[in-house]
């Protein structure tokens, strides 16, 4: 678990800072955007009920145990769904030119994941698939997979498409890794990557109205970053401190 907290004061007279590694761009809304991960989702959720699809979820696991055989699960997964997320701020920090200055890259972020987070939880606990192990009845959508192509479509959006291939890399590979792990059926991960793809273009979508209603601007705004640690869940973590 990554461990995300912002904070906010009001009114703050913060420095003017200008961001030279940035471009500002504004993500629109287009009714075409939800062509790919509405088809996702659809795709994904007919494992609940399309017995065709039912029939493949069981083959695709037959064959991830077979592969894994008597070999121990790997846990990168726990790790890797963090890592196109991460790679957009340390591509920030580098002094690589992006669209979105870090204050907007944090919003973009938080609304994001706090979208993905109602998303696939809501689902979880409403629809309650039995994950393939056995082990509890919140399969779909994967949270992971979620996260991880969450991740990836921001690293897109934000560094262009040859950043969004890395991105998209590593969401595939912890997409088969929670397949090959046993936690997930094949469907669960099809939805979770629609449902991660849409929750960051939401964010983006929402960033002017976010913007507009906080009243941020380039010249009243700072943020200063620190790293945290949640000794419950043996998680590292990052604190945003914001001041507007």
């Amino acid at each position: 678990m990554l461990t995300i907290l912002i904070g906010a004061a009001f009114p703050a007279n913060a420095a003017e800072k200008t961001d030279t590694a940035t471009v500002h761009s504004t993500y629109t809304f287009k009714a075409k955007d939800l062509i790919l991960p509405g088809a996702l989702i659809t795709v994904g959720a007919t494992s609940l009920f399309f017995n065709p699809m039912k029939e493949l979820d069981k083959s695709v696991n037959k064959n991830m145990t077979d592969l894994r055989s008597s070999h121990r699960r790997m846990k990168i997964d726990e790790y890797l769904r963090f890592a196109p997320t991460a790679t957009n701020f340390i591509l920030h920090f580098a002094g690589i030119k992006s669209k979105y200055d870090f204050t907007e890259r944090v919003m973009l972020t938080a609304t994001s994941f706090a979208t993905m987070y109602i998303l696939t939880q809501g689902m979880k606990h409403s629809i309650s698939k039995k994950r393939p192990d056995g082990s509890d009845t919140h399969s779909f959508p994967s949270g992971h997979a979620a996260t991880a192509f969450l991740g990836a479509e921001s690293l897109r959006i934000n560094y262009g498409s040859w950043w969004g291939i890395a991105g998209y890399t590593m969401a595939t590979g912890t997409a088969f890794l929670r397949l090959y792990n046993n936690r997930h059926w094949l469907g669960d991960v099809i939805g979770a990557a629609g449902i991660g793809i849409l929750s960051a273009r939401i964010g983006y979508w929402l960033l002017p109205w976010e913007k507009r209603i906080l009243g941020i601007t380039e010249k009243n705004t700072s943020f200063m970053v620190m790293p945290t640690y949640n000794s419950h869940y043996a998680a590292p973590g990052i604190a945003f401190a914001m001041q507007f």
